[in-house]
Parts: C-alpha cells; sequence; structure tokens
C-alpha cells in the first residue's frame, strides 16, 4: 500500500514547519538508516519551503506513525500529532501525490517550482537505493499529467513562484529598478529570484554565498555583482531590500541589525534565516506566511482550467491504480501456485 505523511503550509505555521526540514545529507542518513525497515518496501522525502511530506510504499507492517516517530526522533522535535496529515488509503494517497505534483497544494496555485523539487526529492530517493518500482510508477503517472495538462490547458499560463511573488512585492513597494537589493544564496530559489529581477530590468542586485564561486557563477549569468558573503553584515547599509534563500539558521541574527534601520528584509526560507530585534521598528521583515494572501490564482484562464485539471490528474491516477490491481492479481496467483 501506499501512504502519505504531510507537514504543510495549510495547517502549521512557519515556526512548527522549520524545526522538520531536511537537508540532502539529512536525506541520505535518513534513507540509509531506514532501509531494510520490517514491512518499508520504499520512500520518498519531500522537503521544501511549504512542506515536508513523507510517501511510503509498505506492507501495513510499518506505518505511518513509524514513520512520524523515527523522524520525531531524529530531528529531535516533538511536534504534536495533530499539525501532521496522513492518507493511508492507497487510491487517495496517489490522488494526492500527483496534484501536488501539478501545484494544486502550493501555496501559489500552479507552482512552477514544486514539479522540480519532486523530481529532486525521486532522485535523491534513487541515489539512495529507497526507491521501489510501485514509486517509481506513481512518479510517471505524475510526469505524464503534468506533460498532459501543459499540452492541453492554460493553468500553467498564470502560474507564479514564491520568487515572482517577492519581486512583485519590491517592485510595487519601491517602484525603482535601481534601488540595491542584495539576495544570500545560490540555489534554485536564488536562481528563480535573478531571473525575474533581470527580466524586470532591476540593475543593482549583488549576489552572496557561503560558498564564493556558486555566486560568482550565477552573478556572472545574469550580469550581477558578487558580495562578500563574510562581510555581510558590514555591507548592509548599502543595500535597501535583503532577501534570504539560504537554508540556514539566523545569517543575520538580531546583534547584527541592531543598528540597521529602514530596511526591507525578505525570508524565503523556513529556517528563520533573518532575525530582527525584538524592539525593531524601522525594518520590515517578509516571511513565508507573509504570502499567503497572495496565493490567488493569477488569471480567469488558469482558473477556468483546473477542472480540467483534475480530470487529467484522475484519468492518470486510474492507469496507475489499474496497473497496481492487476500486479497484486498477478503475485496473488503466483503465490497460490507456488502453494499448491
Amino acid at each position: 500500500m501506499i501512504s502519505v505523511i504531510s507537514l504543510n503550509f495549510k495547517r502549521t505555521d512557519l515556526g512548527i514547519r522549520s524545526f522538520f526540514q531536511f537537508t540532502k545529507e539529512e536525506l541520505s542518513e535518513v534513507y540509509q538508516e531506514l532501509k531494510g525497515s520490517d514491512g518499508l518496501l520504499g520512500m520518498v522525502i519531500l522537503s521544501t519551503c511549504n512542506r515536508t511530506e513523507v510517501y511510503l510504499h509498505h506492507n501495513g507492517l510499518y506505518t505511518t506513525g513509524d514513520a512520524i516517530n523515527y523522524l520525531q526522533t531524529y530531528k529531535g522535535t516533538n511536534i504534536p500529532l495533530t499539525q501532521f496529515d496522513t492518507i493511508d488509503e492507497t487510491d487517495d494517497a496517489v490522488h494526492y501525490i500527483v496534484e501536488v505534483g501539478n501545484g494544486l497544494h502550493s501555496m501559489v496555485c500552479g507552482d512552477k517550482q514544486i514539479m522540480g523539487q519532486l523530481k529532486e526529492a525521486y532522485v535523491i530517493s534513487q541515489q539512495n537505493s529507497a526507491m521501489s518500482g510501485v514509486l517509481e510508477r506513481v512518479s510517471q503517472a505524475i510526469f505524464r499529467s503534468h506533460k498532459r495538462i501543459i499540452n492541453e490547458t492554460a493553468y500553467h499560463s498564470g502560474s507564479k513562484s514564491i520568487s515572482y511573488l517577492a519581486v512583485d512585492v519590491i517592485k510595487k513597494q519601491f517602484q525603482d529598478n535601481n534601488i540595491g537589493i542584495l539576495v544570500i544564496g545560490a540555489g534554485e530559489i536564488a536562481t528563480d529570484l535573478l531571473k525575474y529581477f533581470s527580466s524586470l530590468k532591476f540593475t543593482n542586485v549583488a549576489i552572496a554565498n557561503r560558498t564564493q564561486w556558486k555566486a560568482e557563477t550565477l552573478a556572472k549569468k545574469y550580469n550581477y555583482n558578487v558580495a562578500d558573503y563574510s562581510l555581510l553584515s558590514q555591507n548592509l547599509a548599502q543595500y535597501q531590500v535583503v532577501v534570504s534563500c539560504a537554508a540556514a539558521d539566523q545569517i543575520l541574527n538580531p546583534a547584527m541589525l541592531t543598528e540597521i534601520s529602514n530596511k526591507l528584509f525578505i525570508d524565503l526560507t523556513t529556517f528563520r534565516s533573518i532575525m530582527l530585534p525584538d524592539d525593531n521598528n524601522l525594518n520590515q521583515l517578509i516571511t513565508l506566511d507573509n504570502f499567503t494572501r497572495l496565493k490567488n490564482m493569477a488569471n480567469m484562464d488558469q482558473h477556468a482550467a483546473v477542472d480540467t485539471v483534475k480530470q487529467i490528474i484522475n484519468e492518470e491516477t486510474n492507469v496507475f491504480i489499474n496497473w497496481k490491481k492487476s500486479r497484486d492479481h498477478m503475485n496473488q496467483t503466483n503465490q497460490t501456485i507456488k502453494a499448491a
């Protein structure tokens, strides 16, 4: 059977989600430790800024409760179980996973980043030999539906990522393409940000990253500047906007920001990478949870396509369900023959 465990932005605030994020290194450790667990046949963990989800293939001896208990222990957390959503019916679980892959459960409907994040989650699972053939088939249902939705509907024509919403906030608040902007981080979200900054003709953007060559590579691609990561706090005065995309706690902490004023800080991570002083009155901090009010669909064409999108997802999910029923029937027949 296939089950889902979900800790997501719809029911859990950023303060709790931040404790349950996984780096690639942590994912590898989890997969290696859980491989061979009695009843666990396969596992994929999706860890993004808005959700941590576990997709389990198991035979019932290993349960969603077992997985939650292990992950809580691994992370040293004690998040109330009521914060977790679980789905234990295979058909419902697969349907949900395919919907997630197509952005129906994202903060921004039709989110273009989620497909890449889900692909990466599958790759990490495969690299750690945690992928089962059944979960591989689920991935095929996701990719088939995604391709059909792009080709048959206008659903993705108006999709916006969280990065786009952040850039849009900056554009509306300052109405000046020459303001100083510092982007901390050089991963997927930072790359998405720079793409939008470039397309909207922002000219004074700098990138800082702990690994210098990554910042240099990204800056060169968009003809932007590189800032010295080791001198972040000393150089903040020259920027009006600071956006963090780096997965680390308190890159900018209250002590570093005590003398800083009149800045817009945007934290696009769940790690609380920017923490303002408690008595701050002169700076503004926008976090992921602030973007929930901006998550409405971008246009009427996208809204009109949702019913068709759901129909396509139903069709592709049913392809998987029929395959699995046929596979299970064949396995039962073979077991009966062997027993005889």
